[in-house]
């Protein structure tokens, strides 16, 4: 049975256009768009409620500022309504790019708004991410009964072996999204238990946002472009010769239309096999520099070296800085590691050092 994707817009023609464009993107029957302006004279609560219990909402994308249709109303109230029913909700700002942070809390999602085609594309995305994720647990009773999301998330995948590593994503679930403490404390009264149907639907939820605002969002067991290029020491510009090396390293899970993105240790077991065909004089001082000597030889050619780079001059790199997105290397002036900032199983992030030097005092991390 498809879901529902609910939109909401205090503009009527910017809200059909995404709909429509959205539309466009989805398979026949593959989810049904709901598009809601909210007005004057109505209660948005209630309108809300009303939309829930008609139609089984899956995804939730609202515009942050809806004063122009209803004074007053502004999307954070959507995202909390959304988080405390449990049902992913996306946000965006049109008119003003700085009224919403450029990354969102774990429990809620950024949608991109440069143009209707680039949101309708991310929000199918979403949609589809979240419900490879609940179809797989639907499908396996065995996901909801493992002994943590990350566990569970692990085993979906098909990444056992990494089951450590996305385990040290795992967060603090309450502390991120309260209005989940406030859900699961309605279940403790005998006569409120939770049902078979409420687990498979929280555990989804969690799933999904742990991997695409955790996993995928710090390079670790999974890496994006822009890591792939870093762990490889080579420019960005380089990507579309080095990506083809690396097919067999693709991820293809939940969330995957948002990539490339590709499994670190296939893409480890690829630069194996290249390693050994180097001469045996070829001299790499760093692990960075040893998949750059690599992959230059698998090619025949030498690639660019990562560029805006005073350290090391690009020579070294091997790690990604998640915040300024650009490639970093181990030396002390370059960048840091800091457990505070950065999950534990991202073992291939690093922070720039100039850029933790200047914050750190003042978040005190």
């Amino acid at each position: 049975m498809a879901g529902s994707i609910l939109l909401i817009d205090d503009k009527s023609d910017l809200l059909d256009e995404l709909r429509q464009a959205i539309e466009e993107r989805l398979k026949a029957g593959e989810a049904d768009v709901i598009a809601w302006r909210p007005t004057d004279g109505t209660n948005p609560k209630s309108e809300f409620d009303r939309l829930r219990r008609e139609n089984d909402l899956r995804l939730v994308v609202t515009d942050a500022d809806l004063t122009e249709g209803r004074l007053g109303l502004f999307g954070a109230a959507v995202v909390e309504w959304c988080q405390s029913e449990a049902i992913p909700v996306g946000d965006f700002s049109r008119g003003d790019a700085g009224a919403l942070p450029k990354e969102p809390n774990l429990f809620e999602l950024r949608v991109p708004v440069a143009s209707n085609e680039e949101a309708a594309s991310y929000v199918v995305a979403l949609y589809r991410g979240f419900e490879t994720i609940r179809s797989a647990i639907a499908q396996d009773a065995s996901l909801a009964s493992r002994r943590s999301p990350a566990s569970a998330l692990a085993a979906l995948l098909g990444a056992k072996n990494d089951e450590s590593q996305f385990a040290q994503y795992g967060t603090r679930y309450g502390g991120a999204n309260s209005a989940l403490i406030d859900r699961l404390a309605a279940t403790a009264p005998k006569d409120k238990k939770p049902t078979d149907r409420d687990r498979k639907a929280m555990l989804s939820y969690i799933m999904g946002h742990l991997l695409l605002n955790a996993v995928l969002r710090f390079p670790g067991p999974i890496i994006n472009r822009n890591a792939l290029v870093a762990y490889l020491a080579v420019d960005i510009s380089e990507h579309v010769h080095v990506e083809p090396l690396f097919e067999a390293a693709r991820y293809s899970g939940p969330f995957n239309e948002l990539g490339p993105y590709f499994w670190t240790s296939k893409v480890d077991a690829i630069l194996a096999n290249f390693e050994k065909q180097l001469p045996a004089n070829q001299q790499s001082e760093t692990p960075g520099e040893m998949n750059r000597n690599s992959v230059e030889w698998k090619l025949g050619r030498k690639l660019a070296r990562p560029q805006h780079c005073e350290r090391c001059h690009g020579k070294n790199g091997g790690f990604f800085c998640p915040f300024t997105s650009r490639t970093v290397c181990q030396l002390p002036d370059c960048s840091v590691v800091s457990n505070q900032w950065i999950p534990q199983g991202a073992r291939l992030c690093r922070i720039e050092r100039e850029f933790y030097d200047e914050w750190s005092p003042i978040l005190g991390m």
